[in-house]
């Protein structure tokens, strides 16, 4: 362990009394990596931020059922227990979602409450639509399109009325189903005029339109003879990358379904792969060139001390430990550049992303690396050093004692 430690030691002090060569070969390390730092964070950064754009509107992550179908709730656990899924909701058939609104007041005039048609949708937590800045409806509540709140004039804590018709046994029943507005979507999220109801109580308006008795509501009707299932759903990938995963498993299972925004993802993907393929080539340019240079660096210093390190051996210093000098060399030339190479890509990217900031088609950082993106360059960095300080590794061993005593 002793011969380790002086053999470490020896090639610390060789590299730090040689300062000239040891901070030329360090700079030129840096002027080769930084401009690759450079290049992938603009792949990072552009890349992330169109994701992230794409990512940002709920519609992008749609799902939709092209044709009306028989969903039956065990239908929605199954999609639930998807980690791809980030909600998944019933929703009516077309006809199904048309309602009246009224608000439960007579306004001052004594005239009938304002009254207005729109189209109803399941709810539940994480839905999209609520933009994670309100809860979710419960049974006897309603988070109401701003477009509708507007037309019956209601805010959180009003009562609306929800109204529907159906015709049983050759007569018409009406229901009127009293419920709190909680809250608004945002029109951005959903411009349609409407409200979100909670699962339970769409599927319960949905049973009492069919004719069904659902004695949960105190709502007559027909007995059911089979378990209840909707026509149609509201479903969101968890994030981009599910979503075409999960629109090819749903369509290998010949579900009628499409993701109208999957293209915009892909083509980003695409984008992506073509910069990977360019930064790849220009990486391994450069890591080949550094291979070349350094090495022959090395094996020239190596040359050069060789009367030096011919003595060290015949004073008792083993092979392997002498051949320490350009392995400790090359490793600390590696870690300075790595660092100089760091620094000169922060004030880079500080520079690039104020330059560039709204000038750009993303909303997010132009230039951008995570802490996993400097780790991996900097053991890129060092292993590519330590494969070029092999060959002048392998010429100390060759070094005999005496060498530079005899005057070879």
């Amino acid at each position: 362990m002793r011969l380790w430690i002086t053999g470490l030691s020896l090639g610390l002090r060789d590299l730090l009394h040689d300062r000239s060569s040891f901070l030329t070969q360090a700079l030129a390390l840096a002027t080769i990596l930084a401009p690759l730092l450079v290049l992938y964070s603009l792949r990072v950064g552009v890349v992330s931020s169109l994701v992230a754009d794409l990512a940002e509107d709920p519609r992008n992550r749609q799902i939709l059922a092209t044709q009306q179908g028989h969903y039956p709730p065990d239908f929605f656990d199954a999609l639930r227990a998807d980690p791809r899924v980030g909600f998944a909701v019933g929703h009516a058939s077309p006809i199904a979602r048309e309602m009246v609104f009224a608000k439960q007041t007579i306004n001052q005039t004594g005239g009938l409450a304002p009254r207005a048609d729109g189209v109803v949708l399941g709810s539940g937590p994480g839905d999209p639509f609520l933009g994670g800045n309100q809860d979710a409806p419960r049974r006897t509540e309603a988070v109401l399109s701003r477009g509708l709140a507007s037309r019956l004039g209601v805010g959180p804590g009003d009562r609306i009325l929800l109204s529907a018709v159906r015709r049983l046994a050759g007569e018409d029943e009406a229901l009127d189903l009293p419920l709190t507005v909680t809250g608004f979507v945002d029109p951005a999220l959903w411009d349609a005029d409407g409200a979100l109801l909670a699962d339970e109580t769409l599927a319960a308006v949905e049973q009492w339109r069919d004719g069904l008795a659902v004695p949960a509501f105190g709502w007559t009707g027909r007995e059911a003879t089979r378990p209840f299932a909707y026509r149609n759903f509201r479903l969101y990938a968890r994030d981009l990358p599910g979503l075409r995963a999960l629109h090819a498993d749903l369509s290998a299972q010949g579900l009628p379904v499409r993701a109208p925004r999957l293209k915009e993802f892909e083509g980003i993907m695409a984008l992506n792969t073509a910069l990977g393929m360019i930064f790849a080539v220009i990486a391994t340019a450069g890591a080949l060139g550094f291979l070349v240079s350094f090495g022959a660096t090395l094996w020239g210093s190596v040359n050069r001390k060789r009367p030096a390190l011919s003595v060290l051996r015949l004073h008792g210093l083993p092979r392997l430990h002498t051949a320490l000098f350009p392995v400790v060399q090359a490793t600390v030339i590696a870690v300075v550049g790595w660092a100089l190479a760091t620094a000169a890509y922060l004030a880079a990217t500080t520079a690039l992303n104020g330059a560039l900031s709204g000038k750009l088609m993303v909303s997010g950082t132009v230039s951008r690396l995570d802490p996993g993106h400097f780790g991996a360059a900097f053991a890129l960095t060092v292993g590519v050093a330590l494969l070029a300080s092999l060959t002048a590794a392998w010429q100390v061993t060759r070094i005999e004692p005496g060498e530079g005593i005899r005057g070879n």
